[in-house]
C-alpha cells in the first residue's frame, strides 16, 4: 500500500465515455486513474503492476458486467484484497445487496456527486492503509512470540489466549553456565560483554535446535533447553547430553576462552507462560533445580548427571565423581561426561 497519496492509483470500470470523463476529472488532481472499458480489461489491469490501490466498477457492462467482474476479482488471490466500489445507476436494495455480497465495499448511485466520491475514495483507501498497518503490527507480533516462545506455546496462545501451565513426564532439562563470567565482566565493558555473551548464545541456541532441543530461556551467563518437553524426540537423554557436548565444544571454539559447565537431569517439570504484562514460557520443579545444582559439580566443559540417571545412557565416555552434596537433595552420586565414547565415534 502506497502511503503518498499521489502514487495512489484508482481503476476506473465503465463502458461509457462520458462516464469515464467524469470520473477522471473527479480523481484526476489526487491520484493516478487507469481505464478500463469493459469487465475482461479490468481484471487483466487488476493484476498489472503497480496494482490499483482501489476500483471504481460500473455494472451495467456488455459481455462481463460488474458483478461478474467482482466475482472474478475476489475469486483471483492476487486480486481478492484490491478495494472495490460499484459506481451504478442500478439503485434497488436487491441490486446494491448483491455488489456487497460479492465482496464489494461500497456503491455509490449515479449520477454521482464528484465530492462523494472523492471522499468516499479517500475514506476507503485510509481503511486499506490502516488495516495493512494492524496486519504489519501483527505480522511483527507473530515474529516476536515465535521467538521468544515455543511453536507449541504460540499456537495455544492464539487459540485460547494463554498457556495452561501442566506437568511433563521424561524430560531431560541441560543447564549450561558459562565458567569464570564474572571476572570477564570485570575486564571488559558492557557492551562488549553483551555482544559476546549474545553471540555465544546465539550458537547454543544453535546447537539445541540441531539436537532436536528447545531453547527455555537464558539467565545472566546460564542457558536452559530441554528435550522431550514441547516435541517429540527419540531418546531426550541422549539428545541432552549431544547438545551439551556440542556447547560446550562451541564455547571453546569461541577464541575468547570461554567453558561452561552442565548440568542435566531427567524428569517431570511443571511448564507454561509465566507473568501477565511480558509473556515468558518456563519450566519448573525439581528436575530443573537437579540439573542446575549439577553444574557445579562437574570440571569445565564436562557434563554433570546423577549416577542413577546415567544407568541407561550409553555412547559417551562417563567417569565417575563419586558422592556429593546438592541442595536440597542431600548426598548424591553422580558422574561425568566429557565426549562421545571412542567405539561409539567410531
Amino acid at each position: 500500500m502506497k502511503t503518498n497519496s499521489a502514487q495512489q492509483t484508482i481503476l476506473v470500470v465503465d463502458d461509457t465515455p462520458g462516464n469515464i470523463e467524469v470520473a477522471y476529472q473527479t480523481l484526476k488532481d489526487k491520484y493516478i486513474v487507469k481505464i478500463a472499458t469493459s469487465g475482461a480489461r479490468a481484471l487483466t489491469l487488476a493484476k498489472a503492476l503497480p496494482q490499483p490501490d482501489l476500483i471504481l466498477l460500473d455494472v451495467m457492462m456488455p459481455e462481463m458486467d460488474g458483478y461478474e467482474a467482482c466475482r472474478r476479482l475476489k475469486a483471483d488471490p492476487s486480486t481478492s484484497d484490491i478495494p472495490i466500489i460499484f459506481l451504478t445507476g442500478k439503485t434497488d436494495a436487491d441490486d446494491e445487496t448483491r455488489g456487497l455480497e460479492l465482496g464489494a465495499i461500497d456503491y455509490i448511485h449515479k449520477p454521482f456527486v464528484p465530492l462523494v466520491v472523492q471522499a468516499r475514495v479517500r475514506t476507503h483507501l485510509a481503511l486499506r492503509e490502516a488495516h495493512e498497518q494492524l496486519a504489519e503490527e501483527k505480522s511483527k507480533l507473530d515474529r516476536l512470540l515465535d521467538n521468544i516462545l515455543p511453536a507449541s506455546a504460540v499456537a495455544e496462545i492464539k487459540l485460547t489466549g494463554g498457556v495452561v501451565p501442566r506437568r511433563f513426564e521424561n524430560v531431560a532439562v541441560l543447564f549450561s553456565d558459562l565458567v569464570g563470567f564474572t571476572n570477564y565482566c570485570d575486564q571488559h565493558a558492557a557492551e562488549e560483554v553483551i555482544r559476546e555473551l549474545e553471540g555465544l548464545f546465539v550458537t547454543f541456541e544453535s546447537c539445541a535446535r540441531r539436537h532436536g532441543l528447545e531453547k527455555i530461556k537464558t539467565m545472566g551467563d546460564a542457558f536452559l533447553a530441554t528435550a522431550g518437553l514441547l516435541k517429540p524426540v527419540g531418546d531426550a537423554l541422549h539428545a541432552a547430553v549431544s547438545c551439551g557436548l556440542a556447547i560446550a565444544e562451541e564455547a571453546a571454539r569461541s577464541g575468547r576462552g570461554w567453558q561452561v559447565r552442565t548440568g542435566i537431569h531427567v524428569g517431570h517439570v511443571m511448564a507454561g507462560i509465566v507473568g501477565q504484562e511480558r509473556y515468558q514460557f518456563d519450566v519448573w520443579g525439581d528436575t530443573v533445580n537437579v540439573a542446575s545444582r549439577l553444574t557445579g559439580t562437574v570440571s569445565p566443559g564436562g557434563i554433570g548427571l546423577t549416577e542413577q540417571t546415567a544407568a541407561s545412557l550409553r555412547g559417551f565416555a562417563i567417569s565417575p565423581r563419586g558422592a556429593v552434596e546438592l541442595k536440597g537433595k542431600g548426598s548424591v552420586r553422580i558422574v561425568e561426561v566429557t565426549a562421545i565414547a571412542q567405539n561409539a565415534a567410531g
